[in-house]
């Protein structure tokens, strides 16, 4: 799985919406690898980090408060998942956005 999550990252990662800062950063080797995407906003900051074995963990703080808003642990097993799960993300991480969008 993490080769998906690699290939999907570099493909999502220049499509973000303006104001969104994201880094790649793969993980050691070992049983279980991982990689993660730091994501970086004016007023939030997220993870996403995602494992071999498909689990994912996915958080969001707010910058200000350092307030928890998202606290998300699962498994995927594709390319479209991972999509649906930045979709999601996207909207708690960059709340201007989705405020304008829906004017």
């Amino acid at each position: 799985m993490l080769n998906t999550f690699y290939y999907w990252a570099q493909e999502a990662i220049p499509g973000l919406p303006a104001g969104v800062e994201a880094h790649l950063t793969p993980g050691s080797v070992s049983g279980n690898t991982a990689a993660r995407i730091d994501f970086d906003t004016s007023v939030r900051m997220g993870r996403i980090t995602c494992w071999d074995s498909g689990n994912f963990y996915a958080e969001i703080l707010d910058a200000q408060s350092g307030q928890n808003l998202l606290d998300h642990h699962g498994k995927i097993d594709s390319a479209a998942g991972l999509s649906s799960l930045l979709v999601a993300f996207l909207e708690k991480l960059n709340p201007l956005r989705s405020q304008t969008a829906a004017m």
